[in-house]
C-alpha cells in the first residue's frame, strides 16, 4: 500500500505531457540493468543519460571510456558554470527534454541536487531509487569483466579503492538523493529476476503494464 501523498503525485505525474521517470543510485547498485529492462519490456520509453555528454566528449577527444576520464570531464561543468549559471550536462538533457518532447522518458543517473530540483522538482519526475551493499557492489564492479556495464579501469581497484571513489565530488550527493526517492529498491538479488520483479511492481504502481 502505498502513501496517499504519493497516490497523489502519480495521479498529477500521470496528466503531464511528458512522463519523466528519474533514476538515482550509486555505482554497481543495478541503475544500468533497471533501465535496460524497463526499455525492452514497457515501449515507448525515450532515454536520456547524463553521463552521455562527458562520454560524447571523450569520443571526440579519442580518450577511452572509463571511469576516472568520466569524472575528469565532469570538471566542465565547474569551467562552464561562470557562462551558462547551471551544470552544462544537466542542460543538455532538459534542452533534449524540451526539444523532443517524448511522451514517456527516463532520465539516467542523475548525482546532484542540482539534477534533482531540474528533473525532480521542477519537471516532476517520479524518481527511484536503487541501492545495494557496498561489498556487493564492489564484486559486480570487479566481475563484470566482458559486460557492457563495466567500465574499463574498474576490475583493477581493491574495495578501498573502490570505496575512496565514493568521496569524490561527483558521488557525494548521491546518497541524499536515493533517500528523497518516491520509489527505493534494494538490488541485493542474486538472480536478476528477483530484481525485475521488483522494478515490475514499481512500474505497475505508476501505471504501466508490462508487453
Amino acid at each position: 500500500m502505498i502513501p496517499s501523498k504519493l497516490k497523489q503525485e502519480i495521479s498529477r505525474w500521470k496528466k503531464q505531457k511528458t512522463r519523466l521517470i528519474v533514476v538515482a543510485g550509486k555505482r554497481k547498485s543495478g541503475k544500468d540493468v533497471l533501465v535496460d529492462w524497463v526499455m525492452r519490456n514497457y515501449p515507448g520509453f525515450k532515454h536520456y543519460r547524463i553521463a552521455d555528454g562527458p562520454d560524447l566528449i571523450a569520443k571526440v577527444l579519442k580518450l577511452p571510456i572509463e571511469r576516472r576520464i568520466q569524472h575528469a570531464l565532469f570538471g566542465v561543468n565547474a569551467l562552464l558554470y561562470p557562462f551558462l549559471g547551471e551544470s552544462a550536462y544537466k542542460r543538455r538533457v532538459a534542452k533534449l527534454l524540451d526539444e523532443e518532447r517524448p511522451r514517456f522518458a527516463i532520465v539516467e543517473a542523475i548525482r546532484t541536487k542540482e539534477e534533482y530540483e531540474e528533473f525532480v522538482v521542477k519537471r516532476k519526475g517520479i524518481l527511484i531509487g536503487v541501492e545495494a551493499d557496498d561489498r556487493i557492489r564492489y564484486l559486480r564492479a570487479i566481475g563484470d569483466a566482458g559486460s557492457k556495464y563495466r567500465k574499463r579501469d574498474e576490475d583493477k581497484m581493491s574495495f578501498r579503492q573502490f570505496m575512496a571513489k565514493e568521496n569524490s565530488p561527483g558521488e557525494r550527493e548521491i546518497d541524499w538523493i536515493v533517500n528523497h526517492a518516491h520509489f527505493k529498491i534494494n538490488n541485493n538479488y542474486e538472480k536478476p529476476s528477483d530484481y525485475y520483479a521488483k522494478i515490475g511492481e514499481v512500474m505497475k504502481e505508476i501505471g504501466f503494464k508490462r508487453h
